[in-house]
């Protein structure tokens, strides 16, 4: 494992050997986040004070890129330590908040281009056909959020990071992995939750007296009765009043059906990569999307720590 820290002004940094670290992905939110120690020297002090990004690389390959959010140092009778902390690309989208605004035709050009761009991010890889589409931006909406919703609302997908820091929008499908009863696992669970998932979605558009209902019929046929109310500001179009239906309801799902396992390799699954179990021991035969990984290692053990959903490929 390299990894290193760039300072505001370019300088790479390389640190050595790596005591722990741990690296977090996922897809969209929470953003993707890192924690590395390392044995501390005084001389190095002012060039950890002046970085401001990270990186890291895995037999040749960029396994993280992200931000500095702080580090500590400590020094105790077990020796000179320093821990660092921080996120993925997309922490700069979330930090920074984009004035209201409307638009009667945006395309996805304009939207890079004011709210992406500007903040140091030009790295895209594009593979969906976005339409143009009457849009708004309500005060104090997160970059990463005004991304998001013109995404969906355009075209129900959602963006993401890739972990050598690369803005995702359209088909992110990763690698297509098998899992059987003769893998190695330290640990799987399967969990499956009914609480939160909604079976209907009530959008209200009170000024104008409209109202659309969005139902989801897996649910319902299942038992299930979970209903919102959702009330949209007055220039709200149908579509997307329909639209914000979907969201609520596929953001409901997310944890309906969680598959965790742990296997004893580094970067063994990421995000987007697809999993087919077969002769599992919890008794699924299905295929699965990664939804999260955690990959870490210590003086103890390493691995990685997969978060499963349902397939949506």
């Amino acid at each position: 494992m390299e990894a290193y820290l760039i300072c505001h002004d370019g300088t790479i940094y390389e640190i050595p050997s790596l005591l722990e670290w741990k690296f977090s992905y996922g897809c969209g939110l929470p953003c993707d986040a890192f924690e590395i120690s390392f044995i501390y020297d005084k001389s190095i002090l002012s060039a950890l004070t002046a970085a401001n990004r990270f990186r890291a690389e895995h037999e040749g390959e960029t396994v993280f890129t992200g931000l500095v959010d702080d580090f500590e140092i400590l020094i105790s009778e077990n020796g000179s330590l320093v821990t660092f902390n921080g996120r993925g690309l997309a922490a700069l989208l979330l930090d920074n908040e984009a004035e209201a605004a409307q638009y009667y035709s945006a395309s996805l050009d304009m939207m890079l281009e004011k709210y992406v761009y500007p903040l140091g991010l030009n790295k895209v890889k594009i593979s969906a056909d976005i339409p143009r589409q009457a849009f708004d931006i309500e005060s104090g909406a997160s970059h990463w959020k005004v991304l998001e919703n013109f995404l969906w609302f355009s075209c129900g997908i959602k963006p993401r990071f890739s972990k050598d820091g690369v803005l995702l929008i359209g088909d992110t499908a990763g690698k297509s992995l098998s899992f059987d009863g003769s893998s190695a696992y330290t640990k799987q669970s399967l969990k499956r939750a009914r609480y939160g998932v909604i079976s209907e979605v009530l959008v209200k558009n009170k000024a104008l007296g409209t109202s659309e209902r969005v139902e989801n019929p897996e649910f319902i046929q299942s038992g299930g009765c979970c209903r919102r109310v959702v009330n949209v500001p007055r220039k709200t179009r149908f579509d997307a009043m329909r639209a914000t239906g979907e969201y609520q309801i596929d953001q409901s799902k997310v944890n309906e059906l969680l598959i965790s396992l742990t296997v004893p390799q580094i970067f063994a699954a990421f995000p987007g990569d697809t999993i087919e179990f077969s002769e599992s021991h919890l008794g699924v035969a299905d295929k699965f999307m990664v939804q999260k990984s955690c990959c870490f290692a210590n003086g103890e053990r390493a691995g990685t720590e997969i978060t499963l959903t349902r397939n949506e490929v």
